[in-house]
C-alpha cells in the first residue's frame, strides 16, 4: 500500500487501511483516524465528568493516545471490528490515566456522571470546524520532535505496558520512564498552546 496520498484520498481508506499506514509510520494517516474518532473519544471522556483530573483536554489526549495504541495493535484476524478494538483502547487509556491521577481526595470512579447524563452531553454531533481543528491539532502533535528515547517510551506507555515491568522489558528505570512521559506531555501541550497562539 502506497505511503502517500492526495489531500483527500485518506478520507476514503477503511479504517483498517488506515491503520496499516499509521503502523508503517504514516502520520497523515493518522490524522484521519483521530478526525473519524474525535467523537468517540469525546464521548469516552464525557463518562468520568465530575471527576478531578488535571484537565479535560488532558483527558481527551488520553483518548487519542489509546487510538494510537489500537492503530498499532489491531490485528484483523483477532476476530473484532477495528471500531469495537478502538473503542476498548480509548476507555481503557482513559480508565488508566484517571487512576493514575488518583489521589486520596479525588472521587472515584463510580462517582462519575451516569452513563444517560453523559450521553446527553456528547450527542451534538462535531461539526466541520471541529474536524479541522482536530487534523490541525493532530498534525502540529505529529511535527513534534521526539527522542528516540521517547519514542521508545511512548510505545512502552502505549503497548500497556505496567510501570512494575517498564524496567524488565526494556531496562530502562522508573525515573527515566516517568521523565520521559512527563516530557513527551510537556511537548504536546506546547504544541497545543502554539497551535492556539494568534
Amino acid at each position: 500500500m502506497p505511503q502517500e496520498y492526495g489531500a483527500h484520498a485518506y478520507e476514503l481508506l477503511s479504517d483498517l487501511q488506515l491503520s496499516e499506514l499509521v503502523r508503517g509510520g504514516n502520520p497523515q494517516a493518522f490524522v484521519e483516524l483521530s478526525s473519524r474518532y474525535a467523537g468517540l473519544i469525546r464521548k469516552k471522556a464525557a463518562l468520568f465528568c465530575g471527576l478531578s483530573f488535571p484537565e479535560p483536554e488532558d483527558l481527551l489526549q488520553e483518548g487519542f493516545l489509546g487510538l494510537y495504541a489500537a492503530a498499532l495493535g489491531y490485528r484483523e484476524d483477532g476476530g473484532g471490528s477495528f471500531g469495537a478494538y478502538a473503542g476498548a483502547c480509548i476507555y481503557n487509556q482513559m480508565v488508566s490515566a484517571v487512576r493514575s491521577s488518583a489521589t486520596a481526595g479525588n472521587r472515584t470512579l463510580n462517582q462519575a456522571l451516569p452513563l444517560a447524563e453523559a450521553g446527553e452531553l456528547t450527542e451534538r454531533a462535531m461539526g466541520p470546524q471541529d474536524l479541522v481543528e482536530t487534523r490541525e491539532q493532530f498534525d502540529s502533535m505529529w511535527r513534534l520532535e521526539l527522542t528516540p528515547l521517547e519514542r521508545r517510551v511512548l510505545n512502552l506507555y502505549l503497548s500497556g505496558c505496567r510501570r512494575a515491568e517498564v524496567q524488565e522489558r526494556s531496562g530502562i528505570s522508573l525515573k527515566t520512564f516517568d521523565n520521559a512521559l512527563y516530557r513527551i506531555r510537556s511537548k504536546l501541550r506546547r504544541g497545543r498552546e502554539e497551535d492556539k497562539a494568534p
